[in-house]
């Protein structure tokens, strides 16, 4: 009963930090996911079981979707199966271990979008964390990796990782529970099987003691990544939107702390060099974002400082409003626009920028390029997207909030006033 205790209260505890409205589960069918499975029955607390079936094993995988499916059914728990053909979707090469944990989180990422602020639990235990470690390792990464998992990190909650591969076994079996076990897993085919059935084993045979190690280390490692994010923290906005980023503040961070930038905003590593080297660039110059995981899309060179662009969005023009006035005003300015009706052809509308857009504006001889309007202006060309234009049916009439074209404009009442809000 000590164990029982042990795991329970550990799970009860972690939840409690949590208390998310709604938790999603991933179950395998395999022991640690079943035992998580089981410890959310026996509380009854309410959830929902995803699972994913590659069919990779033949029958097997079909077995261990029916286990995870039976227990859902007996216990009246909501269930719902992704299956896909991995082996198909490899015809065109990759990692199969990549492409599957690709496919699968994509899948949790849709089921998580439905319930906001729901929370996803994943049977990870003590001894993913150690081979997370040493996997890290293996692969040069820096210190964030080999901190390891975090027990919460939104929206995934690990409630056992602090439990022992071992002692979850004995707990399932205590409780008679019944699970599968993945015949792959004792095959040496991939790195983290080696480390998990060859090397770690002779490694703890010559030092005892080194999880225990290892463990305190990670510790180390997780307490430098926490403080990185907060220093990060405070450089980016509380929700995705358009902002900058300084030169001098991108200077002071260490490398840790640029990984945790990019973490933050899920913006891939694979490009972190690129952004960097916008600094020593032309102003306009950009680096694209492809990536769905993200919500920024282009991240643009200013003079002095880096700014990081959202994906599009609908943009929404500014309101106007149209009615004749008798009397022109002493004082003009570019939110009220007085227009000769006869100059105008067709409707007054809005529109946004062209290539090879001009106006005559006001105060110069001849015509200018918008562009340069607002290059004169200082515009970024990061924000012209959200610069509109007054037309008619052949020309343009206003650049909104910045030039007034002169080839309409009234120079007498009574006139059209066009008034932005």
């Amino acid at each position: 009963m000590e164990l029982q205790d042990k795991i329970e209260t550990v799970f009860i505890s972690e939840l409690k930090k949590v208390n998310a409205p709604h938790y999603f589960i991933a179950v395998s069918g395999g022991c640690d996911s079943m035992v998580l499975l089981s410890l959310f029955n026996k509380y009854n607390i309410a959830c929902s079981v995803l699972h994913v079936n590659y069919n990779l094993r033949g029958i097997d995988s079909k077995l261990d979707a029916k286990i995870v499916r039976d227990f859902c059914e007996f216990n009246n728990i909501d269930f719902h199966q992704h299956e896909c053909d991995l082996t198909a979707a490899m015809k065109n090469g990759g990692n199969l271990q990549n492409n599957a944990r690709q496919i699968r989180y994509s899948y949790f990422q849709k089921h998580l979008e439905k319930r906001p602020l729901s929370v996803l639990c994943l049977a990870h235990h003590g001894n993913d964390q150690l081979e997370s470690f040493w996997l890290a390792m293996a692969r040069s990464g820096g210190i964030r990796a080999m901190a390891g998992m975090q027990i919460y990190t939104h929206p995934y909650l690990r409630p056992l990782l602090a439990i022992e591969k071992q002692e979850i076994y004995d707990y399932g079996s205590t409780i008679d529970l019944k699970w599968r076990e993945d015949l792959s897993n004792a095959k040496n085919t991939y790195n983290r099987n080696v480390w998990r059935n060859v090397l770690l084993p002779e490694l703890e045979s010559i030092h005892p003691s080194l999880s225990n190690d290892v463990n305190k280390l990670q510790q180390i490692f997780r307490r430098q990544t926490n403080d990185d994010r907060k220093v990060v923290k405070q450089l980016l906005p509380a929700r995705p939107q358009d902002f900058h980023l300084s030169f001098k503040a991108l200077a002071e961070l260490n490398s840790t702390q640029w990984i945790e930038f990019l973490d933050l905003l899920a913006i891939p590593k694979s490009i972190a060099i690129s952004i960097l080297t916008l600094t020593n660039g032309p102003n306009g110059k950009k680096v694209f974002i492809e990536s769905n995981t993200t919500d920024y899309h282009v991240i643009w060179k200013e003079s002095d400082r880096l700014f990081f662009q959202t994906k599009a969005k609908k943009l929404v023009p500014p309101q106007f409003k149209e009615h004749m006035v008798t009397v022109l005003p002493k004082r003009f300015s570019k939110s009220r626009i007085f227009i000769e009706k006869s100059k105008i052809k067709g409707d007054v509308s809005l529109r946004t920028i062209e290539t090879g857009d001009r106006i005559n504006p006001i105060g110069i001889n001849g015509s200018k390029l918008v562009s340069n309007i607002l290059k004169d202006a200082k515009v970024p060309r990061s924000k012209r997207k959200n610069i509109w234009l007054l037309v008619d049916e052949e020309k343009i009439l206003a650049v909104v909030g910045y030039a007034i074209d002169k080839r309409a404009i009234a120079q007498e009442a009574p006139c059209l006033c066009i008034e932005f809000n």
